[in-house]
């Protein structure tokens, strides 16, 4: 009797451990879809897609079933010679590629940094900041007062801490940011031939980036029921949708956007 009367607390303990603990089945990523964004600042095609395109999935349900990466390389090389990068749209381009990168990681959670990124490229989309010409080399103590002005005002309008992203950009941790996401874009099959470029679990989309929401729809493998913006899309989802068997042709050569 005695040593039924101390298991029974031990039991009662035990049983409340079960139940009150998660089940591994529901985990918050099961049945995510990755969505995968590799572009550049001052790309037109990028920047509007982030502002006007990319947003509508955090407008909807449609986040709650994707782990979104977002990749500031795009088209950019290295000088061979100096180790310096050399970006499409000049030199402005490669300071707010890594201006975004250290926000992805000092505002690591994604609705931040997410944000920072799209009040940047909205005013790039509106024309707030003018592409510049291809720039021969960057210089890494170099930046643009118009483009630092413009991020700031971005952190400054969501309430964002900027001494982060100081400290991110000028002691050169902007930079190796910037030299793994040039490892990871490398990696792409195939490889990407223009920018933006989307990929869904990792099949890119080519020209179809537009409709990135019914790719998404499609893939998703968690339980039901779907996202309400699942039933919007425009294949609706119950359609099949196909990804391309075979890699396409870029639409032009490296510098495309």
């Amino acid at each position: 009797m005695a040593s039924g009367g101390r298991l029974f607390p031990f039991a009662l303990v035990t049983l409340l451990l079960f139940l009150i603990s998660p089940s591994p089945s529901l985990s918050s990523d099961d049945g995510k879809v990755n969505l995968s964004l590799y572009y550049e600042s001052l790309c037109p095609s990028s920047a509007d897609f982030i502002a006007n395109h990319l947003v509508k999935a955090f407008d909807t349900d449609l986040i709650d079933i994707i782990n979104l990466k977002i990749v500031p390389w795009g088209n950019t090389r290295i000088d061979s010679r100096t180790g310096a990068f050399i970006c499409q749209h000049g030199e402005v381009e490669c300071y707010l590629n890594t201006i975004q990168a250290c926000g992805i990681e000092v505002w690591s959670d994604l609705n931040p940094h997410f944000n920072f990124i799209r009040c940047v490229e909205r005013n790039v989309s509106e024309g707030g900041l003018q592409a510049g010409k291809i720039s021969a080399v960057h210089q890494e103590e170099s930046s643009n007062v118009a483009a630092s002005k413009l991020w700031e005002s971005c952190a400054e309008e969501l309430k964002l801490e900027e001494a982060g992203i100081y400290e991110c950009y000028t002691s050169g941790r902007g930079r190796e940011l910037e030299l793994q996401y040039k490892a990871e874009t490398d990696q792409l099959s195939p490889p990407h031939g223009y920018t933006p470029w989307v990929a869904v679990n990792d099949q890119p989309l080519y020209d179809d980036y537009m409709n990135f929401m019914d790719y998404v729809c499609q893939a998703y493998e968690g339980g039901p029921p779907k996202p309400a913006a699942c039933n919007s899309t425009r294949r609706g989802a119950n359609s099949a949708i196909r990804y391309a068997d075979e890699a396409r042709k870029p639409r032009s050569p490296f510098w495309s956007t």
